[in-house]
């Protein structure tokens, strides 16, 4: 199996980059490396412009990728791969059908808050594009060469979309040898008038709902792998941020989040609820599609 990370020679490649290395680290995953140069107008002209502008796009490409090559070094199992593309998401996405990459990785876009990942127009495009999860680095994400996964949460709630991103915990735990935690995030918004109960009312509310995502662990976790080390919690705030950062973190973890929209296609079509955890996440994102089947 492969990684694709979408590589540009800024930042949030870096970031990809070192999220990427993170995740195939003691594991038989190798890694692509793709950055996507635009394609040429596709006509000869006369003076042979084109053929230079080609030339001048293929050594771009190559020295972008020479600075990724240089980042990873020889201690991964590792290609490095350019793609000639109207846009990004178009190059990306055929590099992962040519590839058959299980996971893409992406960086942040650059406006949004440092430590936090920002979803811009290519990740926004891609979700739609590829039917593989989708791995989302926090901007300003360098994680040290030699860092190794420590914990893997998961967000999980009775429905078919949160099983699907069990299960790809499960094989993450499993790929890294990291404990999973199971975790459910209660989300107290009120809003500026509340309804016609009170708040009181939404509070009793959210505390059912609270039990009951505390008895769906339970059962859950009876069905995992024994081998497993597995620990659940629950989030509690007044907004979604709040509600993740009432969590403890570990420096090195990951959270796996489904994307919880149904769709007659396996792609990553996102739901409200999981755009704001994505916005809101202290710690790398895996997004995983919710099976079309479900």
């Amino acid at each position: 199996m492969k990684y694709l990370v979408g590589y540009t020679a800024d930042s949030g490649g870096r970031e990809a980059l070192a999220l990427g290395r993170l995740l195939v680290q003691a594991s038989d995953i190798a890694l692509a490396v793709c950055t996507v140069v635009p394609s040429s107008w596709g006509y000869p002209s006369p003076g042979r412009v084109d053929a230079e502008y080609e030339a001048f796009l293929a050594s771009h490409a190559q020295r972008i990728l020479a600075q990724a090559r240089a980042t990873l070094g020889n201690a991964l199992r590792s290609e490095f791969i350019s793609r000639a593309a109207t846009s990004a998401t178009e190059g990306l996405a055929e590099a992962v059908a040519e590839t058959g990459a299980g996971l893409v990785v992406l960086g942040s876009a650059r406006h949004g808050p440092f430590g936090r990942f920002t979803i811009g127009s290519v990740t926004h495009d891609i979700f739609y594009a590829v039917s593989a999860p989708v791995a989302l680095a926090p901007r300003g994400y360098r994680p040290a060469p030699e860092t190794r996964l420590k914990r893997i949460t998961c967000i999980y709630e009775s429905s078919a979309g949160s099983r699907a991103a069990l299960d790809s915990a499960v094989q993450l735990c499993r790929r890294h040898g990291a404990p999973l935690r199971i975790a459910a995030l209660v989300v107290r918004d009120k809003q500026m008038y509340p309804s016609g109960v009170g708040y009181n009312i939404e509070n009793l509310v959210a505390n059912e709902w609270k039990a009951q995502a505390i008895a769906a662990q339970q059962k859950v976790v009876a069905d995992l792998p024994q081998e497993l080390q597995v620990t659940t919690t629950v989030g509690d705030g007044s907004d979604w941020k709040k509600a993740l950062g009432s969590l403890a973190w570990e420096d090195a973890e990951l959270l796996v989040v489904g994307s919880c929209v149904q769709s007659t296609v396996s792609r990553l079509l996102l739901g409200a609820n999981t755009a704001r955890i994505i916005r809101s996440s202290p710690v790398p994102v895996v997004v995983v599609p919710r099976p079309a089947d479900s």
